[in-house]
């Protein structure tokens, strides 16, 4: 196919239909190819953004979860808990120095670790901290939050905390009313909001956007392979859209391991399938349409050379049937003349005769 291959006109479309076409519509994969790189990036931008969105919601309820499970667990298991002067002490019933929550359901383990002095184990409680899902350890002086995908863990410290709500001294019963989800609103939206701009801003929407490269590079070796030369902003494009359905996979699956702790081994490989699986199918169908109205076209000129060659013939026809009448008409002009001549030469003897009789009688 030589030259660029150009696409249809961009049409305007909605989030709601481009998320439509771009998992059940290859055919319409020609229609997103040509849409602006800019729209494309913001369509990525808010399918993320909600992605983001129920990630952190999850998380969220995950955390407000774990705060039951502490504020359950204080109540059953926690002899003495006393706050003062920015530290926390929790004393169990059983005298452990560290003591483990664990919610099997939802992939949390809560560690309380208040009563050891050496630094060296609480450095190591840190640095193991997320490395079996969501974490959450507390301290004497500080809580910290931390799952798989975090880099760091979130830390809140007990001071910063004494000194928003006002906390000087605190007991067991007081733990637990602070622990009640009417008084957590505050600090749960809080988390919520500063996980929603780390999850979006900072993780997914910047992977993506990588992961849109590296599949176009992909996207546009198919192309190459398949003979179409398209542009890159369209195969961009086309890779931008064709990571719709994994990124809903992926959603899904957050949540569906969120409830059940169902996991699948190889599901960022499914992810990359998936995505490459769409645009090699997007562009062979892209190249399908073209070669169809290629064909189309060819038999639409050839039809045109038929019509015109009929026309050309039916022209020479009428000429030749003019030019046939013509002759007729002249040779009957000529035929009339020709007879109009043989008529006077005919009639011209009858006249001298009757003159010759008139003098005859004349001179009798």
């Amino acid at each position: 196919m030589g030259g660029t291959l150009k696409l249809k006109e961009e049409t305007k479309l909605t989030f709601w239909r481009k998320l439509k076409f771009s998992v059940f519509d290859f055919e319409k994969y020609q229609e997103l190819a040509a849409q602006k790189i800019s729209k494309t990036i913001g369509y990525i931008a808010i399918l993320v953004f909600i992605f983001a969105f129920i990630v952190a919601g999850m998380s969220t309820y995950k955390f407000t979860v774990a705060m039951g499970s502490i504020r359950q667990y204080i109540e059953e298991n926690i002899e003495t808990i006393t706050f003062e002067e920015n530290e926390l002490n929790v004393i169990p019933k059983n005298h452990e120095e560290i003591t483990t929550i664990e919610n099997e359901l939802f992939g949390i383990k809560i560690i309380i670790n208040t009563q050891t002095q050496d630094k060296e184990k609480i450095t190591q409680s840190i640095n193991e901290l997320g490395a079996d899902g969501n974490e959450i350890l507390i301290l004497k002086d500080k809580i910290l939050l931390k799952n798989k995908i975090m880099t760091a863990p979130y830390t809140h410290s007990y001071s910063t905390l004494a000194q928003k709500y006002n906390i000087n001294k605190i007991d067991k019963q007081e733990i637990i009313n602070l622990l009640s989800i009417d008084t957590m609103k505050p600090l749960l939206i809080k988390i919520f909001g500063i996980l929603l701009m780390y999850f979006f801003v900072i993780m997914y929407l910047p992977s993506t956007l990588i992961d849109i490269v590296i599949l176009s590079v992909f996207g546009y070796i198919v192309a190459l392979i398949s003979k179409m030369k398209l542009k890159y902003s369209a195969v961009y494009n086309i890779a931008a859209y064709a990571l719709t359905l994994p990124i809903l996979l992926n959603v899904l699956y957050f949540i569906v391991n969120s409830f059940t702790g169902f996991q699948i081994q190889y599901f960022e490989v499914m992810y990359t399938t998936v995505a490459t699986i769409y645009i090699t199918a997007a562009i062979l169908m892209i190249r399908s349409d073209v070669i169809k109205k290629q064909i189309e076209l060819t038999k639409i000129l050839e039809e045109q050379d038929k019509i015109r060659l009929e026309l050309e013939r039916k022209e020479e026809e009428q000429k030749q049937e003019e030019e046939k009448e013509r002759q007729k008409r002249e040779e009957e002009k000529k035929r009339k003349q020709e007879e109009k001549e043989e008529g006077n030469i005919g009639t011209q003897p009858k006249g001298n005769e009757c003159i010759m009789e008139r003098r005859k009688d004349v001179r009798e």
